[in-house]
């Protein structure tokens, strides 16, 4: 297993359309964030997807298409831009994590039902394993978050540690 962490669509624009979102994610931040780390320690590729949609103010240039500022972005990190809920549809997304060696997506983000589950369920499409982390994905309420994670298989960061070759009690998880 090679994975790469793939975060969706944390856009200011996003979190301003609905109030749900944007509680749902600050519940969660703190867990993409350390997702992000367990990543960058073990040198594994990080991809950050930026939906486009003008219609909404999301586009760029509009502070609505940036990544919130509580987002552990760095200069080095893939970003990918994307049109639809599949992130794989007319994108780079899929020739990104191939250019990486990749066999295996973890991802993170928002929404639950939409963006999130539309991208894992078109990774076995393009012939990759997905997974969700635990506790890493928002949504509009608690329940389409519940869902997701029912339906999908999840990951918790103890387990992205060992998968990647890191010891789980060197990486700070709270």
């Amino acid at each position: 297993m090679k994975p790469a962490l793939v975060i969706i669509d944390v856009q200011h624009g996003w979190l301003e359309i609905c109030d749900g979102l944007k509680q749902s994610i600050a519940k969660r931040i703190a867990t993409i964030n350390r997702a992000i780390l367990i990543f960058r320690r073990a040198g594994a590729p990080i991809i950050f997807t930026y939906h486009l949609y003008p219609e909404g103010g999301i586009a760029p240039g509009a502070k609505g298409f940036e990544l919130i500022p509580e987002l552990d972005v760095k200069d080095e990190d893939i970003k990918v831009v994307k049109k639809h809920q599949n992130a794989f549809y007319k994108s780079e997304l899929g020739k990104a994590i191939r250019e990486k060696g990749c066999d295996t997506i973890i991802i993170a983000g928002l929404s639950a039902l939409n963006c999130v589950l539309s991208t894992y369920l078109a990774a076995y499409d393009e012939g990759f394993i997905p997974y969700l982390v635990r506790g890493g994905v928002a949504g509009p309420d608690e329940e389409s978050v519940q869902i997701a994670e029912k339906i999908c298989d999840t990951l918790s960061l103890q387990a992205i540690s060992q998968i990647l070759g890191l010891n789980p009690r060197e990486i700070p998880l709270h």
